[in-house]
Formats: C-alpha cells, structure tokens, sequence
C-alpha cells in the first residue's frame, strides 16, 4: 500500500502527553491476563499479522494480541486523537517523516532494552528511528522505487526494455518514443508528488529538499530546481499522461490498463500489481534511471510502542518478537512486503520469482531514507499545493520552487 506523507501534524504538540500519566505497568510477569493492542493501517498486511500475533499467544500464555486495522486515510487522524484521549495502542505502526514529531512530544517509548539483532536490520533505518542515543522504533520493513512497465507496450512501440544503463536522456527519448497521443497512451505517469515523483529526480540530480540539518529548505538550490524541472519534462513535453487525468486515476490502474507504458513507484506495489492477471503477463520492474547519480527515496515503517502503554513489558516483548528473523520471514513469504531483517528479503523476491524485484532489495545501496528533521513532515504538506499549481500551469518549476523554499524555511523555522 502505498504510504503518501502528505498531511501535517496538527495538534500532536498540544499532546505531549505522556511521561509518566497513563504508564503504571500491568506486567506481563505478573501473571495476570494482559491483552495489548496493535495499531497498523495495511489491511493486504493485516492477515500476516494475525497469524503472528497467534503464534506470540502460543509461547506467551497471558498475553492476548488485539490487531486494530484503520485505514491509511484515517490512520494518523485517528491515532492522534486516540494520543490525546491517552488510550492509543499499546504496539503500533510509524513511519520515517512522522517519527520526530512523536518523539519530539514523548508519544513513544525507548526501545533500547528491546532485544534484536540490530547488526541485521540496516543501519540507515534504526538511524531515522533515533534521537539523542536513543531507539524508539525497531524498523519492520523498507521500501524503495523502481521502474514498473509494461512489456507488451514496449516491444510493440520497438522500444529496448528499461535496464541498469539507463540514463536521464534514455528515459525521455523512450517515454517519447512510446507515447501516441491519439490513441489516449503515454509514455510514463509523472505525478506531482514527492515520495514516487520529483524527490526522485532531485536527489539523482544532487539536490535535496532540505539543507543544513533540516534547518532550512533546499528548494532554493538549482540541483534542486533542475530535479523538480526534469520530472515536469514529462508532462511539459507530452510524454506523460495529461494532468487532469493523473488526478482521477490511480497510476498503478492506468499502468494495469495500458495507458501508460511506465511508472515510478515503490514496492509495496508487487501485491497489487502481479496479482492482477494483465500485470503478471505483462508487468516487470527495472532500476530508477541514473542521474549525476542514483538514487530512490525510501520509507521504512517500524513498530513503536506507546509511551502511555500500561503494559509496556509486554509491548516489548511483542516488538522483540515481531522483529525476529523467524517473524520477517514469515512476512516475506506473504509477497506484501520487504521484511528489514537482512536475509529474509529472499523469501519476498521468491514470492514472484519470474520478476525483477530484486532491483528493490538492491536499491537499499543507494536509498535515501524519507527527511524525519524537526516540522519537514508539516513543510513537505505545504508544498504539494505549490507543487500543484506548477503541474497545472499556472507556475513555472523555478517560480514554484522559490515559493515552495520560502514557505518551508518559515515551518522550519517555527
């Protein structure tokens, strides 16, 4: 499922809740009957979970594990509300850009007492999960972004398959090559967003949305500008499917349809994707294309425990359990997705074995994992409507771009 970061905050500061109201523990080692709840967002995940969460119960007779599913949508609303009313779930879900903002207001427990083996989860994703020394998420999974095309469409259009050599200027001459206006059919989806779009672009070009720690946004900056300006290309030149449909459709549908021959987008997609019939015949995935440099935008999710938990021991043990190499293995062989325990990623690439998705397991080389500095969550919010208007015409990619570093140097700022 695809995990869009596009929504503020708001109000999480009036909600640093939490030291020490709510945490008067009901241990686990007690003896008496505890029963934790699990807050997640994927349902394509959820049934995976449930199986885990029954085989905890097996080896840990008082404990009962209460899976909450909310959808994305309504996830972080939710969750904040359930934070001020100090009944969150004991176990839940967080991603990368939110996570300073839930530190930073003591909505989550120090995990530096959980036992896992940190040598095996990548260094680049316990690091977006620490602040000051400490852990507050064991990293569950990652994503990453390919290419996902359609074969059909390209070797009808005589055009070479997407490999490793591909460089800026041979993915515009194909997209070119394979889009025919007439017949409704584009070379590429390039959406006005940042997490499967123009970040993409930036930093291949060496730019970076924010500078100095965060401090201060990089929009200002020309390797930036330029990024953003590559990406527009597409829809600038008539190569990528026009605007006001990009925001109607879903560009993995339009994809499965044969509208566009190509998208970027993350691997959370192989469910959705190749368990479509037209996608498994059709659908394969190759490396994002090479800029000054490569790189893709990466996510991880991680599990974090509630700091207003009453049953914080046995949280722990849920979490040490659920980040074992048995645990992500499981959820490997499950296709949904890219377990972070190294090793165990095997099993999800095995889950579709006549497709590439080992250049998502690969591109862990040069990820950059999302930005989490101090109110970037709310400062990329604030730019998807800037970055909008580019898209629909009404300003140019630079003029968009000083606008953008303008407002997101005063959020920053805050």
């Amino acid at each position: 499922m695809k995990k869009k970061i596009l929504v503020s905050l708001v109000g999480l500061a009036a909600v640093s809740v939490l030291g020490a109201c709510g945490s008067k523990e009901s241990s686990s080692a007690s003896g008496d009957k505890v029963t934790l709840t699990y807050g997640l967002w994927d349902k394509a995940q959820a049934p995976v979970y449930e199986k885990l969460a029954k085989e905890f119960e097996k080896n840990n007779k008082n404990i009962d594990v209460k899976i909450q599913l909310t959808p994305w949508g309504q996830y972080f609303t939710k969750l904040e509300t359930m934070v001020t009313g100090k009944n969150a779930p004991d176990v839940f879900w967080m991603n990368i850009p939110r996570s300073t903002d839930y530190i930073d207001n003591g909505v989550l427990e120090p995990l530096d007492d959980v036992k896992f083996d940190k040598d095996k989860i990548p260094s680049i994703y316990q690091k977006a999960y620490t602040q000051k020394g400490k852990l507050y998420g064991v990293p569950k999974d990652y994503d990453t972004n390919a290419i996902w095309y359609n074969k059909k469409m390209f070797e009808e259009a005589g055009v070479p398959k997407p490999d490793e050599s591909w460089t800026w200027d041979t993915w515009k001459e194909a997209a070119h090559k394979l889009t025919n206006q007439e017949k409704g059919v584009y070379g590429i989806g390039a959406q006005p967003i940042w997490e499967t779009g123009y970040y993409q672009t930036i930093y291949q070009n060496g730019g970076r949305p924010f500078i100095k720690n965060g401090k201060k946004s990089g929009f200002n900056e020309q390797a930036t500008i330029e990024g953003v300006k590559f990406w527009h290309d597409f829809v600038k030149e008539g190569s990528s499917i026009p605007v006001d449909q990009m925001a109607n459709e879903q560009m993995p549908d339009l994809l499965l349809a044969g509208k566009v021959a190509m998208i970027v987008d993350g691997s959370y997609q192989a469910p959705v994707i190749f368990e479509d019939q037209y996608g498994k015949d059709n659908i394969d995935v190759a490396p994002l294309p090479k800029g000054k440099e490569r790189a893709t935008t990466s996510n991880s999710l991680a599990n974090v425990v509630y700091a207003g938990s009453k049953h914080k021991d046995a949280a722990k043990k849920f979490v040490a359990f659920l980040s074992s190499e048995k645990a992500m293995k499981e959820v490997a062989k499950s296709g949904v997705v890219i377990p972070a325990y190294q090793g165990t990623a095997d099993a999800w690439v095995k889950a579709y074995p006549d497709k590439n998705l080992q250049v998502f397991v690969d591109a862990v080389k040069y990820a950059v994992p999302f930005s989490n500095y101090k109110n970037s969550s709310a400062a990329t919010a604030a730019e998807q409507d800037i970055i909008n208007e580019v898209w629909a015409g009404k300003k140019t990619v630079e003029e968009g771009c000083k606008e953008i570093a303008k407002e997101a140097d005063g959020i920053l700022n805050k």
